[in-house]
């Protein structure tokens, strides 16, 4: 391969790479030029006439892959609209990666035609929009669709991003459900899973967090108080749960994860060790509230038992009959319930999020 070959196959790859896409071949010939590479090891594939470079492919994360994949595609085929689990990447919803691998295209005939590896959907009643460069169907049809196909703990950190997104309350969602219902399985699914929703819900962990306690019968959290710094009274701290018995008696609850950590000391002037000194420096002054402060790690979310008893040690209340009814009401009907049966979460979907 000569020397400006190479030098244009690698211009191309760097606009794509800009661009965060796969390189959509421009050409049958450059097509050829790149199966050459392929076939070498140099170049992957992950679709047909989509292309990228091995080493930047392999550095990134599979939501990352799915994304350069929907964008390339987009390229290949100007007219098509992403729906159900590829809008949601668009949109930025935490899909977990299990549903990342298929592609989603709305259908029609002019679109079938022109082929492509993709699932194809009739979808009526939505308008669709352009998110970054995506033609996709609107975030309330994008959820809609999401929410009919997932279990509880997938369909809830869905719908609390999905009503920050908006930006509005859940009448919003609600009324759109309804008029796109005609005729679609799964509704209540989606219906039930939207109506425990929460806007205030900061991270995946968190909405979790509350699809465990709402399956267990414990009650629900306030989200994101602020408390007024004991040392600092003209400022506030923000704990993610918070708990208030009618006793009078108080717990905060805090979702340890990496994110934030990670996303803080990207911060100018911040480092990874000045961030978890400030985190126990924070920590330090909620103590003089002199309330337990209950902190949930990603073990006590893969492991059900060790999350009730742990709720329980710190007296937050639950009532076992809630749980059993909910457990009962998923097993009578799993195809329309919540899927709140089975709630044991593994282990990668968790360090999943935990590490993105």
């Amino acid at each position: 391969m000569s020397r400006a070959v190479d030098q244009e196959l690698d211009r191309l790859f760097a606009e794509a790479e800009r661009s965060k896409t796969c390189l959509a071949a421009p050409s049958e010939r450059t097509a050829r030029l790149l199966n050459q590479r392929a076939r070498a090891g140099h170049v992957v594939r992950p679709r047909r006439s989509l292309f990228a470079r091995t080493a930047y492919w392999n550095a990134l994360r599979p939501d990352e892959q799915a994304l350069h994949i929907v964008r390339g595609l987009q390229k290949l085929h100007p007219s098509w609209t992403f729906c159900h689990e590829s809008a949601a990447l668009v949109w930025g919803l935490p899909l977990t990666y299990r549903r990342m691998d298929a592609v989603h295209v709305v259908n029609t005939r002019a679109m079938r035609r022109s082929g492509g590896n993709a699932i194809w959907h009739v979808i009526e009643g939505d308008s669709e929009t352009v998110v970054e460069g995506v033609r996709v169907t609107s975030l309330e049809r994008t959820l809609f669709d999401c929410l009919r196909s997932s279990t509880f703990v997938e369909g809830l950190p869905l719908a609390d991003r999905g009503l920050a997104l908006l930006n509005s309350g859940p009448q919003r969602l609600q009324d759109a459900f309804a008029r796109f219902g005609k005729g679609c399985a799964n509704i209540s699914r989606a219906i039930g899973t939207l109506s425990y929703a929460n806007a205030r819900s900061e991270s995946w962990a968190e909405s979790v967090a509350r699809a465990l306690m709402i399956t267990q019968g414990f009650a629900l959290p306030d989200l994101q108080v602020e408390l007024p710094r004991p040392l600092e009274s003209d400022r506030s701290y923000r704990v993610d749960f918070f708990w208030q018995h009618a006793s009078g008696r108080s717990v905060i609850g805090e979702v340890d994860g990496m994110i934030k950590y990670t996303r803080d000391a990207a911060r100018p002037g911040q480092t990874a060790i000045r961030t978890l000194a400030d985190e126990q420096h924070r920590e330090a002054q909620l103590t003089m509230y002199r309330m337990p402060i209950l902190r949930l790690s990603y073990q006590d979310l893969i492991n059900t038992k060790r999350f009730v008893e742990k709720l329980t040690a710190y007296g937050i209340p639950r009532d076992p009959h809630v749980a059993d009814a909910i457990k009962r009401l998923g097993a009578k009907s799993p195809r329309t319930a919540l899927l709140y049966q089975e709630m044991r979460i593994p282990k990668e979907i968790i360090e999943q999020f935990i590490a993105s």
